[in-house]
């Protein structure tokens, strides 16, 4: 197996390390501060042609890899999770449209998206479909040319600034994953409102909403992969692109950590108790020692998962594992990298408290880290008669 990246890898890492620390570390408390959303963020990542590295070249993309993308994810989570956030969102809508659409969707929106003139939020989890992501009741009914949409979301993060949602719908009558699709439905469309949630604990700059959905009428062009009450195609397909969403949420954990890490190693080597540095402090020593094994060995998962996925060779147990052990991995060694500044670390005047609420986000999101062990279980101990998860879904077949 080989682990060295190719050039054009280090070198898009290595511009992507420098922007995050010149240009985004200093805004970072500021969006975190006032809750707002990073528009000169999202104006220079699309410069850059970082909103559409996964997206193919037919349509505007870069057509890099996921280990591609994720490197440069991975280096803007060190400095502000929101900002890589928006490069790892913007990498995943707009793909389950360029993969699994029609043509002429794919021409109309895609190339708009990378360009960063169009944004699309996911909007899937419901009040009580979240975990069980096959609960889901808001319907999609044929109304000769158009479709009908009823019902509601929850948790649909920058749902209040996209221009556009992809929405996961029940098209007929229909249990489980059968009869699931997705359609896009525009943010302007009549009968659709949508609510922010207040009181985020971390990622503020990033808002989550409630859509509600009422007899809002869009076109049946605007189907990407039509749900039919027969089977669980139009909901199985999207979810080939969650396997690199999956890893991606613990790739941006990662970058938390690192980030987090960094900046202790850096302040005990200057920060002086009981006549020396923290740095020579053997407890201490061990305790970054032990941080820096964690991160190394969720570095090894994400990206040996990342790199099976571009091989055309996913092996979805793999994804699970390594979410599971790089957001709980995150949680830990941000902790205790916070504890290295001892009361300092506990305002928001360094980037150690954020960092704490920041990465809490991230064993929720994406199918939490209890979904995500009955998945890797499911592997164990196959039960093909269940579906009791989203990756269970692939059962209904």
């Amino acid at each position: 197996m080989d682990f060295d990246l190719t050039e054009e890898q280090v070198m898009l890492r290595d511009a992507a390390r420098k922007l995050a620390q010149q240009e985004f570390r200093s805004r970072a408390a500021r969006w975190d501060r006032e809750e707002t959303f990073p528009e000169e963020n999202k104006h220079r990542l699309a410069e850059l042609g970082y909103l559409g590295l996964s997206i193919d070249k037919e349509y505007g993309g870069a057509g890099a890899g996921l280990v591609s993308t994720y490197l440069v994810i991975e280096e803007l989570a060190k400095v502000d999770l929101l900002t890589a956030m928006i490069v790892h969102d913007q990498n995943v809508s707009p793909r389950i449209i360029a993969n699994h659409g029609p043509e002429q969707l794919k021409r109309r929106l895609v190339p708009r998206f990378v360009t960063g003139e169009l944004e699309c939020s996911i909007a899937w989890t419901e009040p009580q479909a979240g975990s069980d992501g096959t609960a889901i009741r808001t319907a999609a009914v044929r109304d000769v040319d158009q479709y009908l949409i009823n019902g509601s979301k929850i948790f649909t993060t920058f749902g209040d600034r996209a221009d556009m949602h992809l929405v996961y719908a029940r098209f007929g009558v229909s249990n489980g994953a059968k009869g699931i699709g997705t359609i896009v439905v525009e943010s302007d469309r009549p009968g659709l409102t949508v609510r922010k949630l207040e009181g985020k604990m971390g990622v503020r700059g990033a808002a989550e909403n409630e859509l509600f959905f009422d007899n809002v009428r869009v076109p049946a062009t605007n189907v990407v992969t039509l749900g039919d009450p027969q089977n669980s195609l139009g909901f199985v397909k999207p979810l080939t692109i969650y396997n690199g969403t999956r890893v991606g949420m613990g790739v941006m954990a990662l970058g938390v950590a690192e980030g987090a890490f960094d900046l202790a190693r850096e302040y005990m080597t200057v920060r002086e108790q009981f006549g020396q540095k923290l740095s020579e402090m053997q407890g201490l020593r061990w305790l970054m020692a032990d941080a820096l094994i964690e991160i190394e060995a969720a570095r090894c998962l994400c990206y040996k998962a990342l790199a099976l996925i571009d091989a055309g060779t996913p092996d979805p147990q793999l994804c699970s594992i390594a979410k599971v052990f790089a957001t709980e991995m995150a949680q830990r060694v941000t902790v205790q990298c916070q504890q290295m500044f001892g009361g300092y670390g506990y305002f928001g005047s360094l980037p150690l408290e954020r960092m704490v609420r920041d990465v809490r986000m991230l064993t929720l999101t994406g199918g939490t880290t209890q979904t995500q062990k009955n998945v890797i279980a499911g592997h164990i101990f196959p039960a093909p008669t269940r579906a009791t998860s989203v990756e269970g879904a692939f059962a209904d077949q």
